[in-house]
């Protein structure tokens, strides 16, 4: 909950999440998460793990949205683009830069402070992440909210694309699944963690190709465990109805649109409001 004191942290940890940036301070949240879930099953808890560690130095609504809104702002004045939150914005040398995104931590603070207090039945942190998504767009984008080479795209992969992306969905969220249904209802999220904490693995190709993104598919995949009583089924089917609106909206309204509106955060939120309210 809200108190003046995190809310000056949460300032603070915005201005270092500009430094690294967006996915380099994913990655970081992904292994702090495995640390912290380490110590909590080894029996080690405190308020200071969850509340001040997991939940505002490494929360994605504060240190990622912080990289997110200071990237947009850059993107103003600096050869980046608004929407490409995987580099490092030191090298702008501009203490505006810094100001807005410790602006933006605070912000990605405040409104998850508010979906706490009305206790929004939803993922709490993907609605401070896309609500400020949209409030960034407002004020730093150029007026491109839909990806107009989108279709085309789609149509040139073809249906063996989607054939593609079907198969792989199986196996993240069926191995997801039957992993998480072997733990306590607690770490259920763990698998989040450990798909943030993978992301690292990009840096190691010299190429620099895309690794999959899929906290998405296992966070859902265990929040529908939780909501079902531990059914593996359904569990992977919604986490492969996570990944299908994450592909969407990544390719129709993120990509070469200004400004990130986090597509992993709006698949999150859509699935997890239909989990916790109608399942």
């Amino acid at each position: 909950m809200f108190s003046a004191s995190t809310a000056l942290l949460a300032f603070c940890v915005g201005i270092v999440g500009s430094i690294f940036g967006g996915t380099q301070t994913f990655i970081v949240t992904g292994f702090a998460g495995l640390f912290i879930y380490g110590l909590k099953a080894a029996g080690v808890d405190s308020p200071f793990l969850m509340g001040t560690l997991l939940n505002t130095v490494f929360l994605p609504a504060v240190i990622f949205n912080a990289a997110s809104v200071s990237t947009a702002y850059a993107s103003r004045k600096y050869d980046i683009e608004g929407w490409d939150i995987n580099h490092s914005l030191l090298f702008t040398h501009d203490p505006m830069v810094s100001l807005i995104a410790g602006l933006g931590g605070l912000a990605g603070y405040l409104l998850f402070a508010f979906a706490q207090f009305i206790d929004l039945p939803a993922d709490q942190g993907s609605f401070s992440v896309i609500v400020l998504g949209v409030i960034t767009r407002l004020v730093f984008g150029k007026g491109y909210w839909v990806n107009p080479e989108a279709t085309s795209y789609y149509k040139q992969e073809g249906v063996r694309y989607w054939l593609f992306q079907f198969v792989n969905s199986i196996g993240i969220c069926g191995l997801a699944a039957i992993a998480l249904a072997q733990v306590p209802e607690e770490f259920y999220s763990v698998g989040f963690s450990v798909s943030a904490a993978l992301i690292i693995l990009t840096g190691f190709d010299s190429q620099r190709r895309t690794y999959p993104t899929t906290h998405h598919e296992t966070l859902v995949v265990g929040y529908a465990l939780a909501a079902t009583g531990g059914n593996i089924l359904v569990a992977v089917l919604f986490g492969m109805l996570s990944n299908l609106i994450y592909l969407l909206f990544a390719r129709y309204c993120n990509t070469d649109c200004g400004t990130h509106i986090d597509p992993p955060a709006v698949a999150i939120g859509i699935c997890s409001l239909i989990l916790f309210n109608l399942v």
